[in-house]
């Protein structure tokens, strides 16, 4: 459970995991399946996410954009 010491955030191997799964793909990744890949309940991922995001671990949920693609120009 994220907890702070000397005014850090200190995470455990749970919340290490469910950050790697959410770095794969935070938008199409589940709580049921990041409950599955982690071997906890969805609730227990469903808080642990909550607890990093209020301990300010998780800032943002943001798309990667392939800017040529969307066919927008370079701009400097």
């Amino acid at each position: 459970m994220v907890k702070e010491q000397d005014g850090n955030v200190v995470l455990d191997d749970l919340d290490r995991e469910i950050l790697y799964e959410l770095q794969q793909d935070a938008r199409k990744t589940t709580h049921e399946e990041i409950s599955t890949t982690v071997g906890v309940s969805q609730s227990t991922v469903r808080n642990r996410i909550t607890a990093l995001e209020e301990a300010g671990v998780i800032k943002t949920y943001a798309p990667e954009l392939d800017y040529e693609r969307a066919g927008f120009s370079l701009r400097v």
